[in-house]
């Protein structure tokens, strides 16, 4: 038999080396469990320099491109008038200094299913085509809106469809913004006074190889800061009788009265035939109708005063008139040899009732005009050219001298300008 207090020395003992097993045991199955897990948690130092982002290479559209122009002239105005500026025009506006009229810098895109274009201009014509944009608006960009020559995107939704929504090119018109397209370097009466720009949104469809068409929904009558709560509406049609004869028809209509007054409707129809006789000669005639409703009218009622002298003889009601006003202009541009080209321009531009033009006086705005250009071409992209314009109008509108007017404008300028 043992005895008892022999054994328990021993099992103190055993017990003692059971609880260090224990503890070993509980450990190693810890270890073995949540390694891993703490593995993948805290990844090397190569899977962290391979986990780093790798930079993408922004590849652009083959089509894309940039450019720039810069359009500079002189102008002699033999009225030697008072004032620096000229009126009744956006170009070449400035009298006896040098200046550059038109300068600008683009990025265009036109690939299968979209196309673009932003560009940003300077120049005195620039200041004088922007200056009826509205400043009034609080959060409204016409602090720098005449900086923005385009600025457009567009999408083809169909075979021969594309929808355009921006700022844009106005369509009205044979002469272009853009000196250099056109066969003279000043504009015609009837280019000044429509829109050179617009902005809404433009639908265009080709319905075939002669015939094409446009329908806008814009903001007004060049304006990009609308005036007022209604929007306007252009259209265009086209017509190739062939690759020498082409019929273009343009059409606006739209209210341009601000929103504290009557509704004015605006309706313009433009037509333009281009006629390309050779690869020397062409012409082109351009003949122009507009109409505007009345601002108001007034009805005689003497019976008004008697019964309130407050009230005088007659009485403001809406009007139902609408004021028209017409123009007209041929070109003729013939290029005398590969260097050198000749080109005129003859216009009449009639406004009475002084709708687009006010001057004050009793016939209105009833203006001829006739003008005379030759360029030299062997500086291409280049172009040199000499221009004399002559204008007479019936009434003495034009500045002369000091602080008089003139029935007559006549002046020779001489320009620069180049594309990049």
């Amino acid at each position: 038999m043992l005895n008892q207090m022999s054994v328990l020395p021993f099992v103190k003992v055993i017990c003692r080396d059971l609880s260090k097993f224990s503890l070993n045991i509980v450990v190693l199955v810890f270890s073995v469990t949540f390694w891993p897990i703490a593995a993948e948690e805290t990844p090397s130092k190569e899977n962290v320099r391979s986990a780093e982002p790798i930079p993408k290479t922004i590849v652009l559209p083959n089509s894309i491109q940039f450019g720039g122009f810069i359009d500079s002239y002189y102008m002699h105005n033999r009225n030697l008038p008072k004032d620096t500026e000229r009126n009744f025009t956006t170009q070449a506006v400035r009298n006896g200094e040098f200046n550059v009229n038109l300068a600008y810098v683009e990025a265009k895109v036109e690939e299968k299913n979209y196309r673009g274009r932003l560009a940003f201009q300077w120049g005195t014509s620039v200041n004088a085509n922007y200056a009826a944009e509205v400043t009034t608006e609080k959060y409204s960009n016409q602090n720098s809106v005449k900086n923005i020559q385009e600025a457009y995107t567009g999408f083809k939704i169909g075979k021969d469809t594309w929808i355009d929504a921006g700022i844009f090119f106005g369509n009205i018109g044979y002469e272009s913004w853009i000196s250099q397209n056109n066969v003279n370097y000043t504009r015609a009466f009837a280019l000044d006074y429509v829109p050179y720009y617009s902005s809404g949104v433009r639908l265009s469809h080709k319905f075939s190889e002669k015939l094409s068409g446009q329908l806008q929904v814009l903001n007004g009558w060049q304006n990009i800061t609308d005036n007022n709560k209604d929007k306007s509406f252009g259209s265009q049609i086209k017509y190739l009788f062939s690759q020498n004869l082409i019929l273009t028809l343009n059409q606006f209509v739209g209210n341009e009265a601000p929103n504290n007054e009557r509704k004015q409707m605006r309706l313009y129809q433009n037509t333009i035939l281009e006629w390309v006789l050779s690869d020397r000669f062409s012409l082109v005639g351009q003949f122009d109708v507009g109409a505007q409703k009345a601002k108001q009218n007034f009805v005689y009622e003497p019976w008004l005063s008697a019964y309130d002298p407050n009230h005088g003889d007659y009485r403001e009601t809406a009007s139902h008139v609408y004021r028209q006003w017409y123009h007209g202009t041929i070109w003729a541009s013939f290029k005398i040899t590969p260097e050198y080209r000749l080109s005129f321009r003859i216009e009449r531009f009639y406004d009475p009732l002084q709708v687009m033009v006010n001057t004050g006086t009793r016939n209105g705005f009833m203006s001829n005009g006739y003008t005379t250009t030759f360029d030299i071409l062997t500086y291409d992209p280049g172009l040199l050219r000499f221009e004399y314009v002559y204008r007479r109008s019936a009434d003495s509108v034009f500045a002369y001298r000091d602080n008089q007017t003139s029935k007559k404008e006549d002046f020779f300028l001489v320009a620069f300008s180049m594309k990049f």
